[in-house]
């Protein structure tokens, strides 16, 4: 990852270009964030093959089967714009090191792992090839690994285009080392070719080096085209499985459903893989060494330092689990997927649900010790024991995904939405599910009234609903999209923000005002209502903070800063307006404002920037969300308690209206709570 360049574009499309990722034949990969601050990986095509005649029409082919590929181990297309001068393509970002890096600075990978490996990979050319379409570039440095599985990046993009691509692009054709022999020789190039090359990634990742590899590219085409290298020293299982891989005769190589029947016939069972041992979709034992990190790769992040891996904190967390999660785009741990060796040990246990998230504990290396059937540990400050006996495992019904917003009601009802396309909600007290609701879209903002009576739910690609939790029946359907909606503490007003703010008479469910920030050509990417409803807070991403007559509509200040705002919130005596924030140094900062004045009273230092941020009911402490959790004393700015999460990337914290939850929900589809002993005091 390295700055953008003066030469570079501010924005491609509807997306704020903040670094360059990578170069390719293709052309130049840049990492870019959505309006509410989501990162993509955006691709920009070279002018030099947008002047070939038949390129956009190739192109456009492309992009219309990649937007099909489904499966957890392929990187989506987030949107695309063909006719654009230069034309691009933006896919999800997808968060971890390369292959190619993992393998570079962890060595090589053995069994159950490797098998794991082989499986994900296969599940990703199962989908790309079900749409037609063939990778034709699958290497190591194409393959992200994160903490469920591996992701195929670049998929079904680089292809053919010309005699001379070989030697003048062969990163559009491929990678020499990792081609096909058809490919090298120009036979033809099917879905067959991808096989070959899978069976080479995985000599890769068995040995730590690719045997096709040659000083020259004369010796290296030798190779390929000759017998196939041997490979004693690699397990058989995973040897058997590249030998077949690599049969000169395309039609003999094996499918990825063939493979991936030969992985259910028992190897990974046998061998201690699968979901009981770190495969993607169950509890895995994480061990010392493996993986860690980000890579500089498109679709990746930088590398992070990782902790030792330790043990759970000795406090218990309650956790809400997601049915299926999928990335985490600041892994403080190595993948569990990938790690099956002896030291400490954290357990999920799956307890019970018949919704789409269930409810899980994580274990501290002393409770794992115990019985099965028990889940004890030690509180926090509190000192208290927290116990939930397991329960049926969960049956998932969504796409699975980031938890994107959390709330609590009143009555202590936990809300969350997000990738999954519903949204779902629990009893605080006791984990329990009380129902989920398959909207068919994905939640962004989620909101109780003041009294519990709604939820306000909304997403980018539909019309806020209001929606009511005693007779699970939509009341309302407010005629806009939201990515923040907030209630005015009367419970008569909602507010909901995406490309404007507009208030809504909740009764009703007409429209009152448009906030004019509309005006300004911003989005909105912060909403908050000050404890008496007379003012709306707003944020503009990097634009000012603006608070507005919640009865006029018109402004009355505005707060500059230097940083990128993700999230507001009013303490409850509405003296203290607080921010969460990256800065230009991509760090995280709560900014604190004198709400009257303006002046920014103290700035609170985060580790990553702050998705989001919650004040205690008390005014006492406040909690930050972002790559990780941290608890702060709103009297001295020091912290009450840090890294909650454990180093997963939060996207969302909020209290109880009554104090006694913390609630968060995050990038790898899990909502935790925590209990909070007094003002001032959390119990992890």
């Amino acid at each position: 990852m390295e700055p953008l360049e003066p030469s570079d574009p501010a924005r491609i499309g509807a997306f704020r270009l903040t670094h360059r990722l990578g170069e390719g034949g293709m052309g130049r990969v840049y990492l870019a964030r959505t309006a509410s601050g989501r990162q993509v990986a955006v691709k920009v095509i070279r002018s030099g093959l947008v002047q070939d005649s038949g390129f956009r029409a190739r192109f456009a082919r492309e992009v219309d089967a990649a937007r099909r590929v489904g499966g957890f181990h392929t990187a989506s297309v987030v949107d695309a714009d063909l006719s654009a001068a230069p034309p691009w393509i933006a896919t999800a970002y997808i968060a971890g090191p390369t292959l190619y890096r993992r393998v570079r600075e962890h060595g090589p990978i053995a069994p159950p792992a490797l098998h794991v490996l082989a499986v994900g990979l296969a599940e990703g050319l199962q989908a790309i090839h079900a749409c037609g379409l063939v990778h034709r570039d699958l290497k190591p440095g194409n393959v992200i690994m994160t903490h469920d599985g591996p992701r195929i990046i670049d998929f079904g993009i680089a292809r053919p285009l010309g005699a001379d691509t070989l030697t003048g692009n062969e990163s559009v054709v491929g990678t020499l080392p990792y081609m096909s022999p058809e490919q090298v020789d120009g036979s033809g190039v099917g879905p067959a070719s991808d096989l070959f090359s899978l069976g080479t990634v995985l000599a890769f990742a068995a040995t730590g080096a690719n045997p096709f590899k040659a000083p020259t590219m004369a010796e290296t085409v030798h190779r390929l085209t000759g017998p196939p290298p041997d490979l004693g020293g690699v397990d058989p299982v995973t040897r058997e499985l590249i030998a077949d891989c690599w049969n000169r005769d395309p039609g003999a190589r094996p499918t990825p459903d063939a493979i991936l029947t030969r992985f259910a016939e028992g190897v990974l069972r046998d061998s201690g893989a699968g979901p009981g041992a770190g495969g993607p979709g169950g509890p895995a034992a994480r061990g010392a060494g493996g993986p860690s990190g980000g890579a500089e790769a498109p679709g990746a992040r930088p590398d992070e330092a990782p902790p030792p891996v330790t043990a759970a904190p000795a406090a218990t967390e309650r956790i809400l689990d997601a049915a299926t999660p999928r990335r985490d785009p600041h892994p403080r741990r190595p993948p569990v997927w990938l790690l099956v060796g002896a030291g400490a040990m954290v357990a999920a246990l799956v307890v019970a649900t018949g919704a789409v998230w269930g409810v899980s504990l994580l274990l501290g290396a002393e409770a794992a010790e115990g019985e099965g059937g028990a889940t004890t540990g030690e509180g926090g400050a509190a000192g208290a024991s927290v116990r939930f006996p397991p329960g049926p495992t969960p049956t998932p019904q969504g796409e699975g995904g980031e938890v994107r917003t959390v709330a609590v009601g009143p009555g202590g009802t936990i809300a969350a939405g997000g990738d999954d396309l519903a949204f779902s909600l629990w009893d605080a007290a006791t984990g329990e599910p009380v129902t989920t609701v398959n909207g068919g879209f994905h939640v962004d903002a989620l909101a109780f009234s003041p009294d519990g009576g709604l939820l306000a739910v909304g997403g980018s690609y539909t019309d806020v609903v209001l929606w009511d939790p005693q007779t699970e029946e939509n009341v309302a359907t407010l005629g806009s999209t939201a990515t923040e909606i907030a209630f005015s503490p009367d419970g008569r007003t909602v507010a909901t923000a995406i490309g404007a703010t507009r208030l809504w008479d909740v009764e009703t469910g007409e429209q009152t005002a448009t906030l004019d920030e509309a005006d300004n050509d911003v989005m909105v990417t912060a909403l908050a209502f000050s404890p008496d409803g007379a003012t709306v807070a707003t944020a503009e991403g990097e634009g000012p903070v603006r608070l507005w007559d919640a009865e006029t509509g018109e402004e009355t200040a505005a707060f500059e800063h230097d940083d990128y705002v993700f999230s507001l919130a009013f303490s409850p005596d509405g003296a203290v307006l607080a921010a969460g924030t990256e800065t230009e140094a991509e760090q995280g900062a709560v900014l604190l404002w004198d709400a009257e004045s303006g002046e920014e009273e103290s700035e609170l230092h985060h580790d990553g920037r702050v998705d989001s941020v919650a004040f205690h009911p008390d005014g006492g402490m406040l909690a930050s969300g972002g790559a990780d959790i941290a608890v702060w004393d709103t009297g001295t700015g020091r912290p009450i308690a840090e890294h909650l999460a454990g180093g997963t990337w939060t996207r969302s914290v909020a209290f109880s209206p009554d104090g006694t939850v913390l609630a968060a929900g995050g990038e790898d589809g899990i909502v935790r709570t925590w209990g909070v002993e007094a003002a001032g005091t959390a119990t992890d």
